[in-house]
């Protein structure tokens, strides 16, 4: 057997193990060891073997998707983590060779780390970049003389929770006025975490304007590139927000029965299923059953996972001035949101 395959081999095998370096003597062939949680790998070469840098490559070129997922398990139960590391580059997710060692059998250890210090940083900043909030519009098709919603018109909106049990969550990031780097863009609605495929319910009567049945998840590599566009705009251009990052999504008109003043919409985004009966036109009432939570339109769904299910949650208030969003402006919008799904 060629001796890079018997490397493979040896690879495999030991990917799915934890345990600790050994200082015992090696074969002729490599030997791969990883640490508990597999973010530092400790690989053991003869001196005289020919193929040395072969291994150090295989390592070096392991999948940044592979490596993030290991990361993320370091932060399960972290909501606002788990989502921040989905916007950081796969430059912070490669392994790096950290430390060369010669050992008394005439082989050299090499030790490659993920660097999770780097990482921890760079989120902490994260974290404080978006507890700030940001008033600014929502870049409306047509504006005449807008002024955002004061926060008294909300005072006798009652709703009920979308989806039956998920809270009002406390992290920032997923509350309306939260900065999204990866799209240049303001976070509009609300992030509710449920599970995948948890049903999801109409907050007040209305009437479906728009239903995903048809929806398809581009490409990863697709859904980047137009990443990269919003970017060279400065904003989320609505074409590249409304066909593709709010995934397969319910828009429901309220008309102007929600909010006084003004016609109100409710957006249902990354769903997972669209019951067949909801379609345009369809009237439906408060509590009613439209859909189930996913990831539709996130990076792991263009990557065939269900990491990251959630519903996204928003309402829309439109009027001679403008569109604005449920929260825009408003410094404790926690606090105000709790209220309003008090129902």
């Amino acid at each position: 057997m060629p001796k890079f395959f018997s490397l493979f081999l040896i690879f495999v095998l030991l990917g799915c193990t934890s345990t600790k370096p050994s200082s015992q003597p090696s074969s002729e062939e490599p030997t791969l060891l990883f640490s508990h949680d597999s973010l530092d790998v400790f690989v053991t070469v003869p001196n005289d073997y020919p193929n040395s840098s072969i291994v150090i490559n295989s390592i070096l070129h392991q999948s940044p998707d592979l490596i993030r997922e290991k990361v993320a398990k370091k932060f399960e139960g972290d909501d606002l983590a788990t989502q921040l590391l989905d916007s950081l580059p796969d430059a912070f997710f490669r392994y790096t060779l950290r430390q060369t060692q010669d050992l008394p059998e005439n082989e050299i250890r090499y030790t490659f780390s993920v660097p999770t210090s780097t990482i921890h940083e760079t989120l902490n900043k994260l974290i404080t970049a978006h507890s700030t909030v940001y008033p600014e519009l929502i870049y409306p098709l047509f504006q005449k003389e807008p002024s955002i919603p004061d926060i008294s018109v909300y005072e006798n909106l009652k709703l009920p929770l979308p989806c039956d049990g998920v809270p009002v969550p406390d992290n920032p990031i997923l509350l309306p006025n939260a900065k999204r780097s990866y799209r240049n863009g303001i976070h509009r609605g609300i992030d509710f975490y449920a599970n995948w495929g948890s049903p999801v319910k109409t907050v007040f009567d209305g009437v479906v304007i728009r239903a995903d049945h048809n929806f398809k998840e581009i490409p990863a590599t697709f859904r980047e590139e137009l990443l990269e566009i919003t970017t060279k705009v400065g904003r989320t251009p609505s074409d590249i927000f409304e066909h593709v990052l709010v995934g397969q999504a319910i828009y429901i008109d309220h008309g102007f029965d929600l909010i006084p003043g003004y016609r109100c919409i409710s957006i249902y985004a990354h769903l997972s299923h669209i019951e067949e009966n909801i379609v345009p036109g369809t009237k439906v009432v408060q509590g009613q059953m439209i859909g189930k939570s996913g990831n539709s339109g996130t990076k792991p769904s263009s990557l065939g996972t269900r990491r990251g299910s959630h519903l996204h949650w928003e309402l829309i208030l439109q009027d001679a001035g403008g569109e604005y969003y449920l929260g825009q402006g408003i410094d404790s919008v926690n606090t105000k949101l709790n209220d309003i799904f008090s129902f």
